[in-house]
């Protein structure tokens, strides 16, 4: 029995055989109360026949057509083949799509032209790019009545180049070929969280159609777990959507940010630094994590990138754990500084994912409210072992005693750091939610004493030392001082107020400017500065005025016990930071002197020329030259990443990065133009302006092409360029197709582009759409 030639997308009986874009199509045609023009689709094995040369094939199709269609309507024929909008690759735009056909011979021309564009040379230049052969190719073919356009365009879930949690819609006045094929400038409207946060000036389109458009998505949106694009039209009443696919550009795409990682690790970080700090840190951060949601796909060095020897949190890889747990992207676009104040806050919201997740969730919480068990049992050990490193290491053990030292030590901090990370946070929390039953009763945080009769506290706050040492110098050195000497170390020999200082470097020497960088000289290898800071502290008397104690508060009742827990959990878990604080310090300080003792070693054998050679390597290369006995290529290294901090030391970066590539960076003082990122990357090189087809035999491999718009006939264009600059266009424009197709940058809606010089140099942004002109020709 004969298979059908033509199948309604709604019939029970559609075949697999109907391509990505069918599938898709039919998926959108169930859900509910969306509008979606009548389809039909021709499966790939009628495409195979066609291509094996099946005389019949045609005669069958035509009356396939004059069968099931309406010949008073005009269809849009567009292909659906296996190998298009998948997970991976899309062929946008590189298959044939023809609109407004009408009448039974023209739609099965139509047919046949779509199966014909999918043996054309720039499909098979695609097929190459992508290791992939022409023989992979089936083709089926979508048969869709067109809808009368009154307004028609895209709308993307999430912003395509950037990731960010905003729905983008471009709009043009009649149907879309102004859009994909004439390189008109749609306009642009994006929304989060139900606002418009940008919006044409003077649009064609009526906010009122854009906002229809935007709330008829949220019901297909609801439905889809990945980022899509859907096309839609809008007929004067309803909106229409047409096709819809993922936004493969966004799989596996990370977002980088230094918000919050330029405070815990500030500055250029060396890369001995970055390869104890990150697996050190991040593997407690991952732990914690996974307690909460389980096992993630990631690892702990993927939390985090070093871009130009600087630290940036990979807040793609968080925000998983967001979406997790029930907070929307916002609350992670909040953290990163993306999303304004104004905006609100992240709210939780349960929904019926989270259930697998509510055990873990609930053992989590249940954990941490015990927590104080667990620093009474961990800590006291972990701070015996840890006594038993020393700031002055034993000299003379070979190499791989050393090593093996060193990663006892890692081991031991690494324990430390899991309450370092935990205890603050609690302490943070109960301290919030005793504020919190404080403003119940109209009393401000402020002026509440926390910490009264807390004296624990005092042993952990070099301030109060400092100021007793303060008191010795000036009573003991008053006269001397008077006349104006300034007392060194030197001085203070053989004195009791050497016994003194010696007392509080035995309990604060270890603190240096960075409790985050081994590399930062401790006050105990700086006396100086210790009697420094001395000498120059300010005697400020303590304020002991009155405030509001906790007997004082008018408490009765179950708010008398809340209160009183919250109070009592936050002055203990107040003491436990500053406790656990001060191992993690101190622990992670003791890295320097065994590394520096190391370094010593390795200056002696010849392996490095200096001890502070040693940071600018990584961990694990220093492990395997132990290992082998031999450090190959260290001095080489060693020079070409001096170099680059040298040449890295005064740059300015994003604050967030796009991507796994580092961006490039320039001086302030070069011009700039600025449009629309429509593909992803950056690329520097020189600048071919092509006004015409006449043009595209001067534009070498690796050249910016810079266009005024392009269509079709443009398309072998983009197999020579390393980026694409458009005058016009949008995200749907053929320019930004072709481009996401062969992953260069293009950034469309460039004004004055045209004006640029051949040759000129200049570079690329297709996360955020900047063109920096290096040099003028």
């Amino acid at each position: 029995m004969n298979q059908p030639i033509i199948y309604h997308l709604h019939s029970r009986e559609q075949p697999e055989r109907i391509g990505n874009k069918a599938k898709n199509l039919r998926a959108l045609m169930g859900i509910r109360k969306i509008k979606i023009p009548e389809s039909w689709v021709v499966p790939w094995d009628v495409y195979q026949r066609y291509i094996t040369r099946d005389g019949s094939i045609s005669d069958e199709l035509h009356q396939s057509i004059l069968t099931h269609l309406d010949f008073s309507k005009t269809y849009a024929v567009r292909s659906s083949s296996n190998i298009e909008d998948d997970s991976f690759v899309s062929f946008a735009g590189l298959f044939k799509t023809i609109l407004h056909v009408k009448g039974p011979d023209n739609v099965c021309q139509a047919v046949l032209e779509v199966w014909e564009s999918a043996q054309t040379e720039i499909v098979r230049l695609y097929l190459d790019k992508i290791n992939s052969s022409p023989d992979a190719i089936q083709m089926a073919v979508i048969i869709q009545e067109m809808v009368p356009p009154v307004f028609s365009g895209v709308l993307f879930s999430r912003n395509p180049m950037t990731g960010l949690s905003e729905v983008v819609i471009e709009g043009v006045p009649g149907d879309g070929t102004a859009l994909v094929q004439d390189g008109v400038t749609p306009e642009r409207w994006v929304s989060r969280k139900g606002f418009w946060v940008a919006k044409p000036e003077d649009p064609h389109m009526p906010a009122a159609v854009a906002k229809k458009v935007l709330d008829e998505a949220q019901k297909i949106l609801k439905k889809v777990s990945v980022p899509i694009d859907l096309e839609w039209v809008y007929d004067g009443r309803d909106v229409n959507w047409v096709q819809m696919r993922e936004i493969t550009t966004l799989r596996d795409f990370h977002i980088y940010s230094n918000r919050i990682s330029k405070d815990m690790m500030p500055g250029m970080i060396h890369p001995l630094i970055w390869s104890i700090n990150i697996p050190l840190i991040n593997t407690v951060w991952l732990g914690l994590l996974e307690e909460i949601v389980g096992k993630l796909p990631i690892q702990a060095e993927d939390l985090a990138k070093s871009f130009y020897y600087r630290s940036y949190f990979n807040m793609g890889a968080i925000g998983e754990v967001f979406t997790r747990v029930g907070f929307p992207s916002e609350g992670l676009e909040m953290m990163m500084g993306l999303v304004p104040k104004q905006d609100g806050k992240p709210a939780f919201k349960p929904s019926l994912k989270m259930l697998p997740l509510l055990p873990k969730f609930l053992h989590f919480i249940v954990d941490k409210w015990m927590f104080e068990r667990k620093i009474k049992s961990g800590l006291p050990p972990l701070e015996k072992s840890l006594g038993q490193f020393t700031p002055n290491p034993e000299p003379g053990l070979s190499f791989e005693v050393q090593v093996e030292e060193i990663n006892e030590l890692y081991n031991l901090v690494q324990k430390v750091v899991y309450f370092n990370v935990v205890t603050p946070i609690l302490a943070s929390m109960y301290t919030r939610m005793l504020e919190q039953q404080l403003a119940k009763v109209d009393v401000d945080l402020l002026q509440f004493d926390l910490f009264a009769g807390l004296s624990a506290l005092d042993q952990y706050n070099p301030n109060l030392g400092l100021a007793k040492l303060r008191e010795k110098y000036d009573a003991f050195f008053n006269e001397l001082s008077s006349e104006g000497h300034v007392f060194s170390w030197d001085d203070l020999q053989g004195t009791t107020f050497e016994d003194d200082l010696d007392l509080f470097i035995d309990q604060f020497g270890h603190l240096s400017n960075n409790s985050n960088n081994f590399m930062a000289v401790p006050w105990r290898e700086n006396r100086d500065v210790v009697l420094r800071m001395i000498r120059d502290l300010p005697l400020v008397e303590r304020d002991k005025g009155a405030r509001i104690g906790f007997d004082d508060l008018p408490l009765k009742g179950l708010r008398k016990w809340m209160t009183d827990l919250f109070y009592r959990r936050a002055r203990k878990f107040s003491y436990y930071r500053d406790r656990v604080s001060q191992q993690y310090i101190f622990g992670y300080g003791l890295f320097r002197p065994y590394i520096l003792r190391l370094a010593d070693g390795m200056v002696s054998t010849g392996w490095l020329e200096d001890r502070e050679d040693i940071f600018y390597l990584a961990w694990d290369e220093i492990k395997h030259a132990v290992e082998n006995k031999e450090a190959r290529a260290w001095r080489e290294i060693i020079i070409t990443r001096k170099e680059e901090m040298d040449a890295y030391q005064d740059i300015v970066l994003p604050d967030v990065i796009y991507g796994d590539d580092p961006p490039p960076v320039f001086s302030e003082c070069l011009d700039r133009l600025s449009g629309t990122p429509t593909s992803q990357g950056y690329y520097s090189g020189p600048v071919k302006v092509v006004n015409s087809m006449d043009d595209f035999q001067k534009v070498a491999p690796g050249d910016v092409i810079v266009i005024p718009y392009s269509d079709v006939g443009w398309t072998p264009l983009f197999t020579r360029a390393g980026a694409v600059i458009a005058e016009s266009g949008g995200l749907l424009s053929h320019s930004s197709i072709i481009a996401r197709e062969y992953q260069i940058p293009a950034v469309v809606s460039v004004s004055n582009c045209m004006q640029l010089k051949d040759l000129q140099q200049i570079s690329v942004n297709g996360f955020t759409g900047e063109i920096v002109l290096v040099e003028e020709n």
